[in-house]
């Protein structure tokens, strides 16, 4: 994984952009508050500020995050409390499976460190074949003992089924 602390200036981007737009437009549900929405542009704008140089602009709505090496890229990032480890899992909302994506990019920003894990990458076949489902409603059990109701249908992979980022060249070159 590839640790990077959050700069002030992408932060400060990221506030504004939920400050003055909602990212969550599924008629569905499953949308993220703004914490959460927050949470997507930190990483979205790291990864755009990687490959790219500059910060991503949001003029429309999509379900592309960025193309890298003519590949559809959709970013997903969680917040959590504590660093990533191989057995913790990314999750998918199901209601973004026929977005017309070629890859998944996985970040976990741990929050008190302000700190963003760039975890790795999968093609949406692979993800698909690798991934744990389940359906809106039931019971999840995590490994500590806990367990939630899944809002929404909820994919999940383990980070160790991820291709590794460890450098910033590996964001430049996922294909």
């Amino acid at each position: 994984m590839l640790n990077i602390k959050l700069p002030d200036d992408i932060c400060s981007f990221a506030w504004d952009m939920v400050n003055k737009k909602n990212f969550g437009h599924r008629s569905i549900g499953a949308n993220g508050n703004k914490e959460q929405q927050y949470t997507g542009i930190l990483g979205e704008a790291m990864i755009y500020k990687i490959v790219y140089d500059k910060l991503p602009t949001y003029n429309e709505a999509g379900t592309v995050d960025i193309v890298i090496n003519g590949k559809k890229i959709d970013i997903k990032t969680m917040g959590r409390k504590v660093y990533m480890k191989e057995d913790y899992v990314h999750n998918f909302v199901g209601y973004q499976k026929s977005f017309p994506n070629d890859i998944y990019v996985f970040n976990s920003i741990v929050k008190q460190e302000r700190t963003i894990q760039i975890c790795g990458w999968i093609t949406k076949d692979d993800f698909f074949k690798k991934c744990v489902f389940t359906e809106k409603g039931k019971l999840r059990h995590r490994s500590d003992g806990t367990s939630f109701k899944t809002k929404a249908p909820l994919y999940e992979i383990e980070n160790k089924k991820l291709n590794g980022i460890y450098q910033d060249n590996d964001v430049r070159n996922i294909k």
